[in-house]
């Protein structure tokens, strides 16, 4: 019975932590994330993306998870807001600042890839396959990505107190509009 609990936990620490709580420890993972990036050319050019690059400035890298979070933060309190009537800004910027923690493992991972430069890839697209770490990196950010959804949904639904379709609609959508809007708004400063 523990363990089932243990992994749950996992997947939806907010029945456990919500609100200031989640958002100061997922301000402390958003903070080690954009550091540890800047100096493993890890750079978060969207709301859901994480690309390897041959540098990115400390600058960048908070700017980039700065419009990241609030992207995500106000788009889904906007669609919260449409699907439920007890919503507290709080819990949503709490929920979906904690849901980013698995992104430090990809950060983590980025100090021992070594990028493969853009001219490089033109010159010779198979040149990404001799670069193990390029791969593994590929395959666990797929893999984070993944757990990060699972964790804005769950954030989502333990927030909104919504459910069924609505949920899952609104859930979409407002992620679909958050890594447009941060795309737009990253291209837009860049």
């Amino acid at each position: 019975m523990r363990n089932k609990f243990k992994w749950n936990l996992l997947f939806n620490p907010f029945t456990r932590i919500a609100g200031w709580q989640a958002f100061a420890l997922g301000m402390v993972f958003v903070l080690l994330t954009g550091v540890i990036g800047a100096y493993a050319g890890v750079a978060f050019d969207g709301a859901l993306d994480s690309h390897i690059t041959e540098t990115v400035s400390m600058r960048d890298s908070f700017l980039f998870l700065g419009i990241d979070v609030v992207s995500i933060v106000v788009i889904l309190f906007i669609a919260g807001l449409i699907i439920s009537k007890q919503l507290r800004f709080v819990d949503i910027l709490g929920t979906m600042t904690l849901a980013r923690v698995p992104m430090i493992l990809l950060v983590l991972l980025g100090l021992f890839v070594t990028p493969v430069s853009v001219e490089e890839i033109m010159a010779n697209p198979m040149i990404v396959l001799y670069n193990p770490g390029l791969i593994i990196f590929s395959i666990l950010g797929v893999v984070t990505l993944i757990w990060v959804v699972a964790l804005m949904y769950n954030g989502f639904k333990v927030s909104t107190g919504a459910k069924g379709s609505k949920l899952i609609i609104g859930f979409i959508i407002g992620l679909i509009v958050a890594e447009v809007a941060s795309k737009i708004l990253i291209y837009q400063i860049f």
